[in-house]
């Protein structure tokens, strides 16, 4: 215990003398905070740079580090991202020589980029930014690299280590090693990232309770609208697939008693506004578009019984879409001639997971080999 309290206290005091660039174009308070928004965007927490890099602005209009850091976490998407048009901003003239760097890179195409970075690093071989950006998901080694030159900023790469040890990047694959470096990133940066990492190793080993626990504590530092959100909801998902699995056959239950028994109150529950349900009856004609005059509408038929039975739930990997198999089994007479059927048909539903709750999206049943479904409709 005494070693780890050693160890973080170490780190703590390293983080406060370090800088990413050492050479900067701002003021000394715009610098310290440009650092943190550079350490923020390094551990792939943009939005948490956006705000220190733009608080570095209000103490220095003229901090090009925290300019470029703003560049850096913008889209460079052609049609609709702005960092080209944030880049053209900047006057160049003011910038340190790291910082101009760093612009060389971000201006640069994804062609170039690679070599620019082997320049930059040789040219500022103590600069931690100019040395990282030589860094990629495709060399893991060049992560390993970085943190042995720069331990003091280590807490992205030793991030990205812990996916090339589960990924087995570096021989086999290597859960206790992975988790062991996502921890030393936690421990050298206070930052939702880690967390989130943490909780993508546990469910690729399918801990889907420990995964939703991490992916909590990311969503924990900022609660509203936390890009952690969807990934912990997931995990919520995978840990309950089984009660959700239950709810979603109760709900085809409750909506086939519905259309049994005529009730569009009932059935509208299920129902989404914004939901076309395409719908194929065992009668096999063309499908068609369920609405309230297919629930309500009346038959030539009256059924003495309807029941599902058979019946298993397949979940989409987001878990936002369940699909039903059932057989359904059931004996109806025709009014006109009092002749009796016995019903034996095979079928599905699609439901979608909305903000509203589980949603029908599509049916279709079809006759039991050797067996009859539905007839045709008269009206």
């Amino acid at each position: 215990m005494k070693n780890n309290l050693t160890f973080v206290a170490l780190c703590f005091t390293m983080l406060l003398n370090a800088q990413w660039i050492n050479d900067t174009s701002c003021s000394k308070k715009a610098s310290l905070i440009t650092n943190n928004a550079i350490e923020y965007a390094m551990n792939l927490e943009y939005m948490a740079a956006f705000g220190a890099a733009n608080s570095a602005l209000l103490i220095d209009e003229d901090c090009g580090c925290a300019k470029l850091t703003l560049a850096a976490i913008s889209s460079n998407n052609e049609n609709w991202g702005s960092r080209l048009e944030k880049l053209k901003a900047i006057n160049t003239t003011k910038l340190s020589p790291e910082e101009k760097g760093w612009y060389q890179y971000l201006t640069a195409s994804l062609e170039n980029r690679q070599a620019i970075s082997k320049s930059l690093a040789s040219k500022f071989p103590k600069g931690a930014l100019m040395n990282y950006l030589g860094t990629s998901p495709q060399d893991f080694n060049s992560f390993k690299l970085f943190a042995e030159k720069f331990p003091s900023y280590a807490s992205s790469a030793y991030n990205m280590m812990s996916y090339g040890y589960m990924r087995g990047d570096y021989g086999k694959e290597d859960p206790v090693n992975a988790m062991k470096y996502v921890k030393m990133s936690q421990d050298m940066h206070d930052g939702p990232n880690s967390y989130d990492s943490m909780a993508e190793h546990y469910a690729a080993k399918g801990d889907y309770e420990n995964a939703l626990n991490a992916a909590l504590k990311a969503v924990d530092y900022a609660a509203f609208a936390s890009p952690y959100m969807k990934t912990a909801q997931l995990y919520y998902a995978k840990k309950n697939k089984k009660s959700i699995s239950d709810k979603v056959i109760e709900h085809q239950e409750s909506m086939q008693k519905a259309i049994m028994s005529g009730d569009y109150e009932a059935y509208k529950k299920f129902e989404h506004p914004e939901i076309k349900v395409p719908t194929g009856d065992s009668n096999l004609n063309p499908f068609y578009i369920y609405t309230e005059k297919d629930v309500v509408v009346d038959t030539a038929i009256t059924w003495e019984f309807f029941t599902l039975s058979n019946m298993e739930t397949y979940f989409s990997p987001d878990m936002k879409t369940a699909v039903i198999t059932f057989v359904a089994d059931g004996k109806y007479t025709f009014i006109d001639n009092a002749k009796t059927v016995s019903y034996a048909t095979r079928g599905s539903s699609v439901w979608n997971n909305t903000d509203d709750g589980w949603k029908i999206l599509h049916t279709s049943y079809a006759p039991r080999k050797g067996r009859i479904g539905i007839p045709e409709r008269t009206n």
